[in-house]
């Protein structure tokens, strides 16, 4: 890890530095993801966020904005954070601070320090207690320095997951912390240390008083990392994902059964959440219930169901009438869900011959082939008005092509005439 993508970075933010320092010599630091994404070779691009953190009070951060910056928003001021747009950036700027929750309440308490030192040492981890100051002129980028007062970033070259301070008491100040140890080894490919898996069991309940929002966002950047297992494990084994999704613990003996899927299936929210709760019931219930997005969490429960659809039509012998009726259902959700069955039952040769089957048909008939008549179509091959008679055709030859595949527009035309004769005359004789 070289300190060069770091003192680029530097050089870019001088803007900012040169702001604050003119301003009453207030300092200001990049802190967070950031320094990690730099130290870890990847440059700041023009548009990337950045999070700071400065020993101005939030109050003096909004005065030192206005006006320079091209839009200052302030929603965060009571918690410490301005955020702004300068040009093409958003940076986020805190004032050093601790948070500590208090029983009941599901917002930190916040109080304000000119320390950076004191600032990072009550950070989440000893990766996310790093810091580089912003310069205020360009001979000053090229000698800045990473700030790293707990091995943060051996941390990261030896994959290891510590706090700066005791876990314990780093997890009873944020509870949220024990579902962040979770994202960073699914999103860091590190291993938590043993005081932190410790602290984490014990702690677990703390997670009562976080809303049910910010514990979601946690669990949605874990579930779309490139390899969310290591971490949706950690969250299984040490109790903290069944005290967060009581469901599961509901559903025993397989309760950590979705864990295992996880890393077989593409990194598709709904996709990973559906496979994370595929021992649930009602999988669409229980992500409303943990405040995913209303769409994410509606169409897990459609790929989870679609995905039971296929394990059992795959049970018994299918031909491509059987095939096309699961994927008609399925709709847009048929490629997630035949990933989720395979992903359930590697080994089993009648879902593996069905997912190909239906591939294949697939690529031969198109993945939603466009019914061949439309309703105003239908309306005047058979000379009716819109009404029943319209919704019952549109019916019809959606189950010819379920059985026999696509027609074309006057193979439609005359099978609906032949519907259509038969319907008039099982009417007259009635």
């Amino acid at each position: 890890m070289s300190l060069a993508t770091i003192r680029s970075a530097a050089a870019m933010l001088v803007p900012w530095g040169r702001q604050f320092a003119g301003a009453g010599a207030w300092r200001l630091y990049v802190v967070g993801g950031a320094v990690r994404s730099l130290l870890g070779g990847t440059p700041l691009g023009p548009e990337d966020e950045v999070d700071m953190t400065t020993d101005a009070r939030p109050e003096v951060v909004r005065r030192i904005l206005t006006g320079w910056a091209d839009t200052v928003w302030t929603q965060g001021e009571r918690f410490g954070t301005v955020g702004c747009r300068h040009g093409r950036r958003t940076v986020e700027i805190t004032t050093h601070r601790a948070e500590v929750y208090v029983e009941g309440s599901r917002r930190p308490e916040v109080t304000y320090g000119g320390d950076l030192l004191a600032d990072l040492t009550r950070r989440d981890f000893t990766i996310g207690a790093m810091a580089f100051e912003v310069p205020a002129s360009a001979a000053a980028a090229e000698t800045t320095e990473l700030i790293d007062p707990f091995g943060g970033r051996e941390d990261l070259e030896r994959g290891r997951l510590r706090t700066p301070r005791s876990a314990e008491l780093s997890f009873s100040e944020d509870p949220l912390r024990v579902l962040r140890a979770g994202r960073f080894v699914a999103t860091l490919g590190l291993t938590a240390e043993p005081d932190i898996e410790a602290a984490m069991r014990r702690l677990r309940g703390r997670l009562a008083i976080v809303s049910a929002e910010r514990c979601a966002r946690e669990l949605s950047l874990l579930l779309v990392a490139e390899s969310p297992g290591a971490g949706a494990d950690l969250l299984a084994r040490t109790g903290v994902l069944a005290e967060i999704v009581p469901e599961l613990a509901a559903s025993e003996p397989d309760a950590a059964a979705g864990v295992a899927l996880l890393d077989s299936v593409a990194p598709e929210e709904s996709l990973r959440l559906a496979a994370l709760l595929w021992t649930v019931p009602d999988i669409a219930a229980s992500a409303g219930r943990l405040r995913f997005p209303g769409a994410v969490a509606r169409r897990a429960g459609r790929i989870a169901a679609a995905a039971r659809s296929l394990l059992d039509a795959a049970s018994a012998p299918s031909g491509d009438a059987a095939i096309r009726r699961w994927a008609t259902d399925a709709g847009e959700t048929a490629p997630a869900s035949a990933q989720l069955a395979a992903a359930v039952v590697p080994d089993d040769a009648g879902v593996a011959a069905f997912v190909d089957r239906w591939e294949r048909l697939r690529s031969r008939e198109g993945p939603s082939a466009p019914p061949p008549l439309s309703g105003s179509e239908v309306m005047a091959h058979l000379g009716v008005d819109a009404g029943p008679d319209v919704g019952a055709a549109l019916r019809h030859l959606e189950e010819l092509r379920i059985a026999g595949g696509p027609l074309d527009g006057d193979e439609a035309r005359r099978r609906l005439s032949e519907w259509w004769a038969r319907s008039r005359k099982r009417h007259a004789d009635r």
